[in-house]
């Protein structure tokens, strides 16, 4: 029979961890809404000199070395001549009948095309991004209000540690992922930007297979570029509820809670679907780093409480098949146990009645 007092401090040791464990994702929640500005949300552009918006030179970097590589650059002269050769590879095609009139007199219009979306591509590109950038701030709410809001209702406790612990680490996670994933979309978009001549000039090339890869990584520049716009109406839907005179305000701390850690959930949530199409090769790459740590920590978990058997099934099959196992294993040993516990010594049924029997006595 164990102490009291050992069992007491068992108890308070891990209410402590799970308070520290939820102060930390709780932390993140609060730190992600103070740092929630429009240049988060805010799509990078370039600043000109001279004031002129579009076609004036830039003084921020990377956009000068953009500028120079695109206007009149190495970029800019390699994509023309890859263009050429493209143009040139597909009237070889035709000319060993491997192709049609009707491709040939395409191939030369498409050339045309691209090679004007060449020459005036970081003009094109960076006025869309302006304009991407200018839908975005005006349609984002004034942060002020919307996270003071949001973190007065941070500020409501759950009786339920367990639920505080759930809801926590999905705000905390959500809040990280949101801010890392409008990272890596401000780094995509610079190389978007620096490497869309080349794949303007495969794209319009028109040769088999290739151009049509080359289309379809050039249209992903779109969904890219559009990404912060679902999140900015999502704020902007939330800072009109539960902001203002007018304030839908939550009735209970657990509806308290729950909006709050419910808008960078949400964000994410669109945020990663248009991430997901823009980038499938990086969003592949993500998912399948956060499975291998998720298979991983089951291997641990499983040679540590079920046996090397559970374990050697996640490393295999993964931890859904490590959990039938689990479950498998448990009703095999509980029938055991019930068999076991039905016969006696004599081997005989707990159900036959042994009074009778010549050995009984």
């Amino acid at each position: 029979m164990p102490d009291i007092p050992i069992v007491d401090a068992g108890k308070k040791w891990f209410r402590d961890i799970i308070n520290e464990v939820i102060g930390w994702f709780e932390a993140g929640l609060r730190d992600g809404y103070a740092a929630f500005t429009e240049a988060m949300f805010g799509t990078p552009t370039p600043h000109p000199e001279n004031g002129n918006v579009v076609f004036g030179m830039p003084e921020n970097q990377p956009w000068v070395q953009i500028y120079h590589s695109l206007v009149g650059g190495e970029i800019m002269l390699f994509a023309l001549s890859l263009l050429l050769i493209c143009v040139q590879g597909r009237h070889t095609l035709r000319i060993f009948n491997f192709s049609s009139g009707y491709q040939a007199r395409k191939t030369r219009k498409n050339a045309w095309t691209g090679a004007f979306l060449i020459v005036t591509w970081y003009w094109v590109g960076t006025l869309c991004l302006y304009l991407i950038d200018g839908v975005t701030l005006a349609l984002m709410p004034q942060f002020g209000g919307l996270v003071d809001a949001m973190q007065i209702f941070l500020q409501a406790s759950l009786e339920n540690p367990g639920l505080t612990l759930a809801m926590s680490t999905l705000g905390g996670l959500s809040m990280w992922l949101l801010e890392a994933l409008f990272y890596i979309r401000r780094v995509l978009l610079y190389i978007y930007m620096y490497g869309m001549p080349l794949g303007v000039a495969i794209a319009f090339g028109n040769l088999p297979v290739v151009s049509d890869i080359a289309k379809a990584v050039c249209k992903r520049f779109v969904p890219l570029a559009v990404m912060p716009l679902p999140a900015a109406i999502l704020f902007k839907g939330y800072d009109l509820l539960y902001t203002g005179e007018s304030a839908l305000a939550p009735g209970s701390a657990f509806l308290q809670y729950l909006v709050a850690v419910s808008l960078p959930l949400l964000a994410l949530f669109i945020t990663w679907r248009l991430f997901k199409y823009a980038n499938p090769a990086a969003a592949k790459i993500m998912q399948t780093t956060s499975g291998a740590a998720l298979t991983a920590g089951t291997v641990v978990a499983g040679a540590y409480a079920a046996g090397p058997a559970v374990a050697r099934t996640a490393a295999h099959h993964g931890p859904k098949a490590a959990a039938r196992q689990v479950g498998f294993s448990r009703v095999q040993s509980r029938f055991e146990t019930e068999s076991s516990d039905g016969e006696q010594d004599h081997g005989a049924p707990k159900y036959r009645r042994t009074e009778n029997d010549p050995g009984y006595y």
